[in-house]
């Protein structure tokens, strides 16, 4: 292995012939599964764009776990991530656009150059804090780009964002061009007709689900303008309601259990009429 000998061995640093010897197993692993004989016929079938719900979803819950996990759940949160990370590099290998060492020399070339004052120190990085650093990352962030681009007005959201978050900055740069709404009642008019204009693509006979999907994108960007305009933030919202729904839900299986039915197994009016009766309970908590 070559080594840069201008590096100087931290003691904290992983034990690189072991990183070596795991990734080596693990990328032969996700290699078999993309091996188009003998491999899975599940991830033989992905790319970049199918796999993009899974990179989210397990972004989101290795974060969940750096909040509030235990270190064993961090950790295997992370693994992961990881897969997320090698099975497209795989992917792409296939397609002979890069590969997983393009990936990693990348990255570390990027840690180097943005971070002047740890690997070509020099008289002008003595006491830089914290603030500073993030300073400089940012000139050199815009230092990097191949081509001068005006940025236009709403360059700020096309940062990556999760797409409720997105939605929000958008909206709240388009208030500033005056190109809003007045009032949350006029978005509230323009969610029923996004919701009506979805409502006439689920109806036709041959579903068009590129046309659904477009439709339904329309009527959340229009709820999470309807937020904004309330001065509610759509993340935390919809957050609520999943814990609600969750919360409820806890009730509906401790009555079950109680009247001995398997919630697995039971009706849907069945399951219904507990909801009803989950509910009741939680509002007669004081």
């Amino acid at each position: 292995m070559t080594t840069d000998v201008t590096l100087s061995v931290n003691a904290n640093a992983p034990d690189i012939e072991k990183v070596q010897q795991a990734i080596r197993e693990f990328c032969l692993t996700i290699a078999k599964l993309r091996d188009p004989v003998g491999g899975c016929p599940w991830d033989l079938q992905q790319d970049h764009l199918s796999l993009r719900r899974y990179m989210l979803e397990e972004a989101y819950e290795a974060a969940q776990a750096m909040s509030d996990g235990t270190p064993d759940s961090l950790r295997d949160e992370l693994g992961d991530v990881l897969l997320q990370v090698v099975l497209n590099a795989q992917v792409a290998l296939d397609s002979g656009t890069f590969s997983l060492v393009d990936v990693i020399k990348g990255i570390d070339g990027k840690m180097r150059r943005r971070h002047p004052h740890v690997f070509a120190r020099d008289a002008s990085h003595e006491g830089l804090t914290s603030t500073g650093v993030r300073q400089a990352w940012e000139e050199i962030k815009r230092g990097e780009s191949k081509e001068a681009k005006r940025e236009g007005i709403f360059a700020d959201a096309q940062t990556h964002h999760p797409a409720l978050s997105q939605a929000f900055k958008i909206g709240k740069i388009a208030s500033k061009i005056n190109f809003d709404w007045d009032s949350a009642l006029e978005v509230w008019t323009q969610v029923r007709s996004e919701i009506d204009e979805l409502h006439q693509e689920l109806q036709q006979k041959q579903m068009d689900r590129q046309k659904v999907a477009e439709e339904l994108g329309d009527v959340f960007f229009s709820l999470v303008q309807l937020a904004r305009h309330l001065d509610l933030d759509s993340e935390v919202v919809t957050l609520d309601a999943n814990k609600k729904f969750l919360r409820r839900f806890d009730i509906l299986e401790a009555i079950a259990q109680q009247k001995g039915i398997d919630v697995r197994q039971t009706s849907r009016p069945q399951l219904e009429a507990l909801w009803v009766e989950a509910k009741a309970k939680e509002k007669a908590k004081p």
